[in-house]
């Protein structure tokens, strides 16, 4: 089997970045995992427990796999200073800092031959869409790619199934995403009847007659299907009918999930969860303070405050949806596993969840509907824990995911909170 060199795809121009240095990532939302060379790097430093004011405490301590930078009682790294900027960067240069440091805010997505660029949304300037364009960053990211993703085989990965035990080839999945950015980026649907495109579009694609199709055949296929999901998206009424009371049970345990912002060395506090869990079923009185940010407001409020998003806020919110999609990085590996249609419609879950996030933080600064603002702090709420955190891979939340993707009860969130 001959081997392939891998292939960098970089995304179309319309997603940006720059670092601001405004240190979110360095104040305990995320572990920094490090290699073996990193501590070699670290340790040649010279780094001295005193100047950093660790005092007994180690540099580095185990994680799963081998180790993490260590953090302070704040939850900052210790190589923050008190101005915010990283240590390492200001004597040594950014080439000397951990490579995970380096890397964030993108991900490498390999796909068979082919390695596509995600980027991390809950970086304030992702998600506000600040700096230069992503391909501008591509001779960097060849050189991080090269640390990241080892070179391999096409045939080296295995192709994650369609749906279920239904597989698929890298070349139908690359169709199936054209198509399903194609219904996105109709412009003349709102953005909700897009997302509601491709929740049709992937119910339908839930049949074994899709791959047999190949090449022209299955790009034919697939565009009379998809003119006729939007043809039909453009007559659609849309009834704004509150989803079952179940339903929105599921959503706001889902939400419960998705609203924490559990920092690195922060203690469990179990039973604070347990209360804060109850109150997200019950969806009675004030929100309950999942992360610092979140504001105390009614549910009552919120289901209350429709809201369709347009302009500028529908705008971050189809980039963010946009983004995530053309990278392939919402299935596979880089999403628990999961199928291609599961991560899709967890994927398009995604929006009901921006949608009531962007809400709550609306009410919570007294505005009458949200702004683009409130949308960027909502997909940042969301983008922290989508295909991030380990309890989004239990069990119980599994069979969560499924019950509120199907296709009828995704249809009825996103209608009710997207309308």
């Amino acid at each position: 089997m001959s081997k392939k060199p891998l292939t960098l795809t970089t995304p179309p121009a319309f997603q940006c970045y720059d670092c601001q240095a405004c240190g979110a990532c360095c104040r305990g939302r995320f572990a920094i995992i490090i290699s073996r060379a990193d501590r070699n790097r670290l340790e040649a430093q010279g780094w001295s427990a005193d100047e950093l004011g660790l005092g007994d405490q180690p540099l580095y301590t185990r994680a799963p796999g081998g180790f993490q930078l260590a953090h302070r009682a704040d939850g900052a790294c210790v190589f923050l200073d008190e101005a915010g900027r990283c240590r390492i960067h200001a004597r040594f240069g950014e080439p000397a800092k951990p490579l995970a440091c380096r890397l964030y805010p993108f991900r490498f997505v390999p796909l068979g031959s082919q390695v596509r660029i995600d980027v991390r949304f809950d970086c304030p300037s992702t998600s506000e869409n600040f700096g230069h364009p992503i391909p501008s960053y591509r001779n960097s990211l060849l050189g991080l790619m090269s640390q990241v993703v080892p070179e391999g085989q096409t045939d080296a990965m295995p192709v994650p199934p369609l749906y279920g035990r239904v597989t698929a080839s890298w070349a139908q999945l690359s169709r199936l995403t054209e198509t399903f950015e194609r219904v996105l980026m109709t412009d003349s649907l709102d953005l909700t009847r897009r997302v509601l495109c491709g929740v049709t579009l992937s119910a339908l694609l839930r049949s074994p007659r899709v791959l047999t199709l190949e090449g022209r055949k299955l790009s034919d296929f697939l565009e009379q299907v998809s003119g006729k999901i939007v043809d039909a998206a453009r007559e659609d009424t849309l009834p704004c009918v509150a989803p079952p009371a179940m339903v929105r049970m599921a959503f706001r345990q889902w939400l419960g999930v998705y609203g924490r912002h559990d920092r690195v060395g922060e203690a469990a506090a179990p039973l604070q969860r347990l209360r804060h869990a109850v109150r997200m079923l019950v969806g009675r009185g004030l929100l309950p303070p999942l992360h610092a940010e979140l504001p105390a407001v009614p549910f009552a409020e919120i289901e209350q405050s429709h809201w369709s998003p347009t302009g500028d806020a529908a705008a971050t919110l189809e980039r963010y949806l946009h983004f995530r999609l053309v990278s392939m990085g919402f299935f596979g590996r880089s999403f628990y596993g999961r199928s291609y249609l599961d991560g899709m419609n967890a994927l398009l879950l995604t929006y009901p969840l921006v949608c009531w996030l962007a809400r709550a933080y609306a009410l919570g600064r007294g505005l009458a509907a949200p702004d683009a603002a409130c949308v960027a702090q909502a997909v940042r709420t969301v983008d922290h824990q989508h295909g991030i955190t380990p309890l989004l891979d239990l069990p119980s939340e599994r069979i969560r995911a499924n019950f509120l993707c199907d296709r009828s009860h995704l249809r009825a969130l996103t209608i009710w909170y997207g309308m």
